[in-house]
């Protein structure tokens, strides 16, 4: 069996400015055996305006932070160059944010974080 840890992420690029607001993942452990499907959610994606997006990251305990995938309200997810891109999907409604993996591998044993960004011009600096 896998666990799968998930928890709520604030975070602050040079390219990229958070946004100051309270994500919720209620599910901190899922458990999953290998074959079967998990969705992770992330709550309070109503305070991320359209002009922010959710953005998903995988946390291995001896890796850096990968980004997954990022995906703007009302539309398809835009994947990062993550070695598992393949295995992730995603969708967004109002309130709401969904990480979906398809036939669980012991490879996707990890933390799953999400983070409401916006891209920042350099005119807004």
């Amino acid at each position: 069996m896998l666990f799968l840890p998930a928890a709520a992420l604030c975070w602050l690029g040079s390219a990229l400015a958070a946004m100051a607001t309270q994500l919720v993942q209620d599910d901190l452990t899922l458990t999953r055996r290998s074959g079967q499907n998990v969705s992770f959610s992330c709550g309070g994606t109503e305070q991320c305006h359209t002009s922010y997006s959710v953005h998903w990251f995988q946390k291995k305990d001896t890796e850096p932070f990968k980004a997954i995938l990022t995906i703007k309200s009302g539309t398809k997810p835009s994947y990062f160059n993550h070695p598992q891109k393949n295995d992730f999907s995603a969708e967004r409604n109002q309130g709401d944010c969904f990480l979906k993996i398809n036939k669980v591998k012991l490879d996707h044993s990890a933390s799953y974080y999400c983070g409401c960004l916006k891209s920042v011009s350099h005119s807004e600096k």
